[in-house]
């Protein structure tokens, strides 16, 4: 058997410091699993597009969790594929390169017990930008050499909300048309599992014969009306065979704010326009992000 921890969403930012104290609790008891790697499944930031600051804060924060870490960019890391939530943060190359600066690469491959684990960058999927041809093309090849074994997707976005042919543009979830096209690669590999984050919101059921996970947020609860739990935390994930079992973890004193609340009920519409209130910081960690800075 082997563990997988899978953290989603932590929204961490050094000026806007509502979810750190959250992330301190999940990062102390992710550590004190014994797991193969772990997974941090998009939406690092809060302003990762336009922020190399924040970029750097959660470059930070992703050094002090142990063992192998796997991250993946989210919407609020490297921007939206359009038509998007604001069109004033859509994916780019400038911002795609950031992430390379900071993060790394925004796509990879873990292979364990019989398990391929294919990472790939959500925002890229209807993007039209060079990238998007390059991962289709690198998960085409690993999708090709993974014959033997089962494999796993991971992603920020979910591929669909209920079912797999919903026509609507919605920012819950992939588009149609590149969903489309993306299952149709899926299906020619042993596609047992699709692990996705973004709408902080615990699910886990079988659509198609293929299992589709959503991971809970570390940040925030899930305010979106699906009979699901919307409750923080995070996940671990075992691997036996063919048998995958998760368990939420949430650690004490966790807290599943309420992100309505924090914007003040309307008065702003996005984390990032509020006034500042940065995290409280330990030595340690303000002397790296200073030296990250430089």
């Amino acid at each position: 058997m082997t563990r997988i921890i899978i953290l989603s969403d932590p929204h961490l930012s050094p000026t806007h410091g509502f979810f750190w104290e959250n992330w301190l609790l999940v990062r102390d008891a992710a550590a004190r699993i014994e797991a193969a790697c772990t997974i941090v499944n998009g939406d690092l930031c809060i302003d990762g597009p336009d922020s190399d600051a924040e970029m750097a804060f959660a470059a930070e924060a992703l050094r002090a969790l142990p063992g192998t870490v796997l991250p993946l960019p989210g919407n609020h890391d490297v921007g939206d594929e359009p038509p998007g939530q604001d069109v004033r943060q859509l994916i780019d190359e400038s911002r795609l390169a950031r992430w390379d600066r900071f993060i790394g690469a925004d796509r990879w491959r873990h292979d364990l017990d019989g398990w391929t684990l294919l990472g790939v960058n959500a925002q890229l999927f209807g993007s039209g930008l060079a990238r998007e041809t390059e991962q289709t093309d690198w998960l085409d090849a690993a999708l090709a050499d993974s014959r033997g074994q089962r494999v796993a997707l991971v992603l920020h976005k979910p591929l669909f909300i209920e079912h797999a042919n919903e026509a609507d543009p919605t920012i819950g979830s992939m588009g149609l048309a590149p969903r489309r096209d993306l299952m149709r690669r899926l299906a020619g590999a042993d596609t047992r599992l699709i692990v996705s984050g973004h709408l902080h919101t615990r699910r886990d059921r079988v659509v198609e014969g293929i299992r589709h996970l959503w991971v809970p947020s570390c940040a925030f609860a899930g305010s979106h009306s699906y009979p699901d739990d919307p409750a923080c935390g995070f996940l671990t994930l075992d691997l036996d065979g063919d048998t995958v079992t998760t368990a939420a973890i949430r650690p004490e004193g966790l807290v599943s704010h309420d992100l309505a609340a924090i914007k003040q009920h309307g008065r702003y519409k996005f984390l990032r326009e509020m006034p500042p209130c940065p995290p409280e910081l330990g030595s340690a960690t303000q002397l790296a992000l200073e030296q990250a800075s430089r």
